[in-house]
């Protein structure tokens, strides 16, 4: 397993545990944090910035979705 592979497991993790715990507002500090790590390349390729929103919203997507069929 690769490292991007890990750190996205570990990202739904934390979304997951704060959506649990009623901590809404870590999920944007996740999202914030991921694109400060990568801020160079997002502003140097427009093409990993499309590749890099598109996972980040549906690794986000589906953490809510998850939340949703467990918890509603």
């Amino acid at each position: 397993m690769g490292a991007g592979a890990m750190i996205g497991i570990l990202e739904r993790l934390i979304m997951g545990l704060s959506l649990i715990f009623g901590q809404f507002t870590a999920i944007g500090l996740v999202f914030t944090a991921k694109s400060i790590a990568r801020y160079n390349k997002i502003s140097e390729s427009q093409s990993f910035a499309e590749y890099y929103l598109i996972g980040s919203l549906f690794s986000m997507i589906s953490v809510l979705l998850t939340y949703g069929l467990l918890y509603w």
